[in-house]
This record gives structure tokens, C-alpha cells and sequence, in this order.
């Protein structure tokens, strides 16, 4: 085992993978499993599974499963260099150089590299902000928000004074590559140099959950546009991912099991100054389903703060399918017309804010009373109505769920069912139910496996590695009809004959299939079949063997009586055999199924 295979097995044996998914995926034990909510998809009914003993962990919805590293990698969208690096810090653990491939190489030295210049941009932002003269407005700025020194230290916050090039001298006295500084999105090349993206404006540094600076935020004071800025999207900046605040947020999310969302970054900080530490903001774009994914990682609950207003109301009802297609409780924070909660925060104080969190309703309940308040029967209303509630429920996976809104909708608007649903068919396409959706999903990965022996042979193989060479020797590799279950059978088999022993954990990583992969994390995940009867089972398997084979040998001897007749006798021999063992207590379980 070579130096880096050897910190790679000892970060494993370090590191607790509950521990460490724990932090992004709320878990609780159920028997020898840890399940939760996966983050990967849009799951409702804890299908996200992680086994501590096993040091692994699969979801049972959309498959995607491994070790510590596969969730690392998956989670942070890190490569696996990237992954095994930071563990190892994480751990303590030494990591051996290892030669990486040219496009690895590239791609871990760019993002160090962007992460690196803009940490290098914070702390200039954040000196000039704090320290110089030309950070005055910035101070100023801050101080008619109530903002604090503290929650500017805290946060990182930072000023770009009104220059050209301010920031990109100082990144050229570093010796920094200018052209990696215009990859961050700091600065724009021009036709003969540079010059700096954000001028004249307050800084906020967005993080991701690693605590790096992955791109900034800029504020204008006074009344010009745009009145925020965004670092582009970048190879480590994504605004559909990240959340302002989430970084120093998580922890007080996860104690109180709720976020709230809020629009502006400085609604973000003034709550923050006033001690409510579980609001995060949007980077000025609309909610997307990887914000909601990574949020219900801490939160078993949104609250959400739009703007009053119309527009406002109506970004409220685009994120309903969101909240439910990811199994999310979502409600809306209604706060007095013309206040956000900035402003209302900073007159009313926290306790009013808190009184506002718990008067907070559902969404869909929210946007019909708004939208029903004027108390307009007409025509024209509720055309309006459907135009815009009846595209936003046709994104709802779920048939039930869809079902209920519409009949609430009816109830609400007085606009008969019926019409409803025929107006909805018309939307896009149909939506053929979760439970028809997870058959499909069964049929076509070949889960309903034609012959139960496969399923059988794959959970004694899987709880009780050692079977292998027994199961080789009596030809029940013979039993298997599923291919990807052969593929695992002949891999276990090759192991054992080997090395005289079969790892499952290792196995996994050497499966060379997915869907190999796949099958085999469900199979140790799924509870043994078989416990204190691994001897009956293997003779029940041993026997069906036997009758095969004889019965195969009977079909292929063609006129020869007499070999025919020897052949019966012994298949005679084998039924009766059968027969008793169907008398024990084994047999008669059920367990030896299919015949």
C-alpha cells in the first residue's frame, strides 16, 4: 500500500463520517443507521442513510453514495485531491505529495489561486474600511445603518474606494497574476491594462462553508445603479449555490432548527447586531433549489422575507415548489408595509421581530390571502389568480400535494375544482405520481430483479463476506440472472480467492460499475435476511444446486432410458432432501425462497 493509499485509509479510520455529514445533514438514529434528508435531491421521506461502523453512507432515492470522501467531494463540488487535502487538515493527518494529472494539477492550482487573491482583496477592502482615510465613507456608511466596528470585524466588511485601480495596484505590489485576479471577477482587463471592478462601494465578502472567500458583494451609498454589484460566476463563485451569511449562520440555524431568508446583506448584519443569529440573504438573485437543499441541511424550517410589495409576493409564491419538491416546511414573514428587516429590527427591536416570526403563515396560505384581500369577485381576478398560481403548483412533483393547494385554491377563490384541474393539465406535462415515478426508477435499474435468488445471494454476501468461497465451490453463481449482481458475486469471489478474505468496506471502491456500486451500498445498508441461519441458507442454496443441475442433465440426456432413470433416481433422491429440509425450522420460515 503506497504512502498516499495509507493517509487515505487513516483519514477514514480518524474521522467519524456521521460526525462530519452531520454537520451539513440533520441525522438521527434509526437501529444501526443514521437517516436524514438528502442533500442531492428533492427528498421527502428520509432516504439518506449513513452507517458509522461502515464508514459510509447511500441514498436510497437518488443513489448517490460512498465514503467520507465520495460525500466531501459531492457536497463541497470538490475534486478528490481537493477533498483528501482538506480532510487531512481537518484530521491532522500528514498527506504525501502525489503526482496529479495535468488537468488535476490546473484545476487545484486555480481555485487555491482565486481563493487565495481574494482573501488577499478582503483584507484590503477590510483595512481600508477600518484603518484608512480614504474608508471614511465606508465608516460613514456603516454608521447611519447602526452598524458596528464589531459586526464589521465579524463579518469581514470592507470598503473599495471610488478609484480606478486601487485594488489592482495593490494586487500587482503582491505579485499577483492580474489575469487570475480578472478569473476572481475583481478586476476587468482593458484593451492596454486593468482596472477594479467594485468603486466606490461598501464590501461584502461572501464565504462558502469552508470559511474561504469565494467573491464579494458591493453596495453603492447613495442612489445610483446598480445598487448591488456580485462577483461574476467564477470557477469557486456560484450565486445559485451560496448564501450571504450561511458561514457564521449554520450553527445558531441548526439550534434553533429554522433559517430565515431575507433579501439584503444588511438585513443579514442588523439582525446579526441585534443577537439573531439565523437569517441569511440571497446574492440578489432568486431562490434555487441548491439554496434549499443546503439549507434544510440545518433547518427543518424556512421563514422567508420578501419585499411587501406585489413583485415581492409574487417571488414568495415562484419559491412554493421549491420549499415542497425538496420536503422543506416553508412560511412568510409578513412585516409592515414600506419596513425590511433592517429598518424594522433596528425601531422595533428583536422582540418584535420574533413576535413577527410567530405570527409567520404558509406560503400558498400567504399569497391567496394577498391576493384575495381586495375581495374582487370578477372575472378578470380570478383569471389573474390562475395565471399566476396555476404555473407555480404545476412545478409540484408530488400528485397529493398538488391535489390538496388545488382544492384549497377552489375553497379560497370559489372557482370550482374542476376547472382547476382541467386548467392545470394544460400547464405542461403530466405528472404521473411518485409512486408511478419510483417504479419506473426500480424497473429500469433493474431492481425488480426477475429471480429473488439474486437479491438473496447479493445480502449473505454483503453481511457475511466469508460465504464466498463456499458459495463458489457448490457452482451457485449458477442461481444469479441479474448481471450487475454477477459482476458483484465474481468481485467478492476474486477477492476472497485472493486474499483469503473479503473486506465489504473496500469492496465498494473496487466495483468498477456504478450501478454495481450502487447495489452493493444497499445491500450492506439493508438489514441482514439472514442472522443466526447462514449454514440452512447456504444449504438451501447448495440444494437448489443440485436440483438444477439434475434437472438440466435429465433435459440433455435425449433416448437414453437408462442414464434418464439414473438421473430421476437421483433427482428423487434430491426432492426428498428438499422435502425434509422444508420440515425445519429454516424451511419453514421461508427464508430458502424462491424454489
Amino acid at each position: 500500500m503506497d504512502s498516499y493509499q495509507s493517509a487515505k485509509e487513516e483519514i477514514k479510520r480518524t474521522a467519524d463520517i456521521v460526525e462530519v455529514i452531520g454537520q451539513y445533514v440533520q441525522l438521527r438514529k434509526a437501529g444501526q443507521h443514521h437517516v436524514g434528508l438528502c442533500p442531492f435531491h428533492g427528498d421527502k421521506d428520509p432516504s439518506f442513510t449513513v452507517n458509522q461502523s461502515r464508514q459510509m453512507f447511500h441514498c436510497f432515492g437518488c443513489k448517490k453514495g460512498g465514503d467520507i470522501f465520495a460525500f466531501w467531494m459531492e457536497y463541497h463540488k470538490a475534486s478528490f485531491p481537493q477533498a483528501m487535502r482538506e480532510l487531512a487538515e481537518r484530521y491532522h493527518i500528514t498527506l504525501p505529495e502525489r503526482d496529479l494529472t495535468p488537468s488535476q494539477k490546473k484545476e487545484k492550482e486555480l481555485g487555491e489561486s482565486l481563493f487565495e487573491i481574494n482573501e488577499l482583496a478582503a483584507r484590503y477592502f477590510h483595512n481600508i474600511l477600518l484603518k484608512s482615510d480614504k474608508g471614511a465613507p465606508g465608516r460613514e456608511y456603516l454608521k447611519k445603518r447602526t452598524l458596528t466596528r464589531e459586526i464589521a470585524e465579524e463579518l469581514l466588511l470592507g470598503f473599495a474606494p471610488d478609484e480606478w485601480n486601487g485594488l489592482t495596484n495593490f494586487l500587482k505590489g503582491k505579485k499577483v497574476d492580474l489575469n487570475k485576479a480578472v478569473q476572481a471577477g475583481l478586476i476587468i482587463a482593458k484593451e492596454k491594462g486593468y482596472y477594479d471592478r467594485f468603486r466606490g462601494r461598501v464590501i461584502f465578502p461572501i464565504h462558502n462553508l469552508r470559511k474561504q472567500v469565494a467573491g464579494f458583494g458591493g453596495r453603492v451609498m447613495d442612489k445610483s445603479l446598480p445598487k448591488y454589484l456580485n462577483t461574476p460566476e467564477t470557477p469557486v463563485f456560484h450565486k445559485g449555490e451560496l448564501l450571504y451569511g450561511l458561514h457564521a449562520a449554520y450553527q445558531g440555524i441548526r439550534e434553533s432548527g429554522r433559517v430565515v431568508i431575507v433579501e439584503g446583506y444588511t438585513d443579514v448584519l442588523a439582525l446579526r447586531k441585534h443577537g439573531f443569529n439565523e437569517a441569511v440573504a440571497t446574492l440578489g438573485t432568486a431562490l434555487t433549489k441548491e439554496h434549499i437543499r443546503k439549507l434544510k441541511g440545518y433547518a427543518k424550517e424556512a421563514m422567508v422575507v420578501f419585499d411587501s410589495d406585489a413583485a415581492g409576493k409574487g417571488a414568495t409564491l415562484k419559491s412554493l415548489p421549491l420549499f415542497l419538491n425538496e420536503g422543506m416546511t416553508a412560511k412568510v414573514i409578513a412585516l409592515p408595509e414600506g419596513d425590511d428587516p433592517d429598518t424594522f429590527v433596528n425601531s422595533k427591536g428583536l422582540q418584535g421581530f420574533i413576535e413577527c416570526l410567530e405570527k409567520s403563515v404558509p406560503i400558498f396560505e400567504f399569497y391567496l390571502e394577498f391576493k384575495l384581500s381586495r375581495r374582487d369577485d370578477s372575472i378578470e381576478n380570478q383569471v389573474e389568480i390562475l395565471k399566476d398560481v396555476l404555473p407555480v403548483l404545476s412545478e409540484v412533483n408530488s400528485d397529493s400535494q398538488r391535489s390538496l393547494y388545488i382544492r384549497k385554491l377552489s375553497e379560497k377563490s370559489r372557482i370550482p375544482e374542476s376547472i382547476l384541474l382541467s386548467e392545470l393539465k394544460k400547464q405542461g406535462p403530466s405528472h404521473e405520481g411518485d409512486g408511478h415515478e419510483n417504479m419506473l426508477k426500480k424497473i429500469l435499474s433493474g431492481k425488480t430483479a426477475k429471480n429473488q435468488d439474486d437479491l438473496f445471494i447479493l445480502n449473505l454476501l454483503a453481511h457475511f463476506p466469508h460465504t464466498a468461497g463456499r458459495l463458489t465451490d457448490t457452482g451457485c453463481r449458477l442461481l444469479l440472472s441479474d448481471p450487475i449482481i454477477i459482476e458483484i458475486f465474481d468481485s467478492i469471489c476474486e477477492i476472497f480467492k485472493k486474499d483469503g478474505e473479503s473486506n465489504p468496506d473496500a469492496l465498494a471502491e473496487r466495483l468498477k460499475n456504478e450501478t454495481a456500486r450502487e447495489r452493493y451500498r444497499e445491500a450492506i445498508l439493508s438489514p441482514p435476511i439472514y442472522r443466526d441461519d447462514v449454514e440452512q441458507a447456504l444449504q438451501a442454496f447448495e440444494l437448489k444446486v443440485k436440483k438444477n443441475n439434475l434437472s438440466k442433465l435429465c433435459r440433455n440426456t435425449g433416448n437414453d432410458l437408462e442414464k434418464k432413470n439414473l438421473i430421476l433416481k437421483q433427482k428423487s433422491e434430491q426432492d426428498r432432501a428438499h422435502n425434509k429440509f422444508l420440515k425445519t425450522d429454516f424451511g419453514k420460515s421461508g427464508l430458502n425462497r424462491p424454489k
